[in-house]
């Protein structure tokens, strides 16, 4: 995930290739800055039995060798921030989990509504906030979300998506991801493949949030379900939502 932030939020490189692509996520990293309220923006979970594709899931503790009594978080969010003069000020949230609704990876950049519409409250009810949304598997394309005049005389702008599709434009289908890596260690090409320095940066993110959590137990959410309610709540506070994939 902290991969896919630097490649979200990096400068545009001098050239496509490894070495300066690796700069510019190096930086990013860098720049990165935990909240100074852990408490409330950053959260871990455990997943309970619960329902997942129509059949019954254990819960962590119940798996095959797994300590009854284990504290093991198997859902993380958290609220980060990039320090740089592009980034100063917006948040960005990171969530991942195990046995959630179902299994995606996607960047959703969600934009600032405009300051001022001209309609009447009551015309953009359904209007929500412009959304970029690139998904990265299982199905690649890219989502642009906005508002739009419903057909009619009466006013009213609600959400539409145009979405591409790899799969519907192209007939050559993606390599799987260990494909695309092993071929890249075959030809030499180093971009996909963090140095140490990204190492070392990433658990300088990371290395305070476990010594948080330290101790503590996580919160509980039910299979099949998005996470526990105190994610919900993180947003919340700042009346936000998450996305729904």
């Amino acid at each position: 995930l902290l991969q896919l932030l630097a490649l979200t939020a990096m400068e545009e490189p001098v050239e496509f290739s490894a070495e300066q692509i690796r700069i510019e996520k190096l930086k990013v990293l860098r720049a990165i800055s935990l909240p100074d309220d852990l408490q409330t923006n950053a959260v871990r979970g455990q997943y309970e039995p619960g329902w997942l594709a129509g059949e019954r899931a254990k819960g962590y503790r119940e798996e095959d060798g797994v300590d009854p009594a284990s504290t093991t978080e198997t859902y993380a969010a958290v609220r980060l921030g990039v320090e740089t003069r592009r980034w100063a000020g917006v948040p960005f949230y990171l969530r991942t989990g195990k046995r959630l609704p179902r299994r995606v990876t996607e960047i959703a950049l969600v934009f600032k509504r405009a300051p001022h519409l001209p309609f009447a409250d009551t015309d953009t009810e359904e209007l929500g906030n412009n959304q970029l949304v690139v998904r990265v598997q299982p199905d690649e394309g890219v989502t642009l979300k906005f508002g739009s005049k419903v057909p009619g005389s009466v006013m009213e702008v609600r959400d539409v998506s145009m979405d591409f599709l790899y799969g519907e434009q192209f007939t050559e289908s993606s390599p799987e991801a260990y494909e695309r890596l092993l071929l890249d260690v075959l030809l030499g090409d180093a971009t996909l493949f963090p140095r140490n320095a990204e190492v070392e940066a990433s658990w300088a993110v990371i290395d305070p949030l476990e010594q948080f959590w330290a101790g503590s137990e996580p919160f509980p959410y039910r299979a099949g379900e998005w996470g526990p309610r105190a994610a919900d709540e993180m947003l919340a506070a700042e009346h936000r939502q998450w996305r729904r994939p």
